[in-house]
């Protein structure tokens, strides 16, 4: 499963969502619609909401942003 650690080559139209599967995929654990991409660019540093459980459970891809070089994905824990 994705974790804090996990790492992969970035490939040319990569989106959020084939960075996420290459990572191993969300854990049962992840709050799937509380995932984050965060990119930073000439400076500005950009934080785009990511609905991961809307992009695979209803195939909306809305937020299914494409990847770029320095890209940080985040997928936050869930609270019990």
């Amino acid at each position: 499963p994705a974790d804090a650690l996990s790492f992969w080559g970035l490939k040319p139209g990569m989106t959020v969502l084939d960075a996420i599967l290459a990572a191993g995929g969300p854990t049962e654990f992840a709050a799937s619609d509380r995932s984050e991409l965060h990119r930073r660019a000439g400076g500005t540093s950009t934080t785009y909401e990511v609905k991961l459980d809307r992009i695979l459970n209803r195939g909306d891809l809305a937020t299914n942003y494409p990847v770029a070089p320095g890209d940080v994905i985040t997928v936050p824990e869930r609270t019990f």
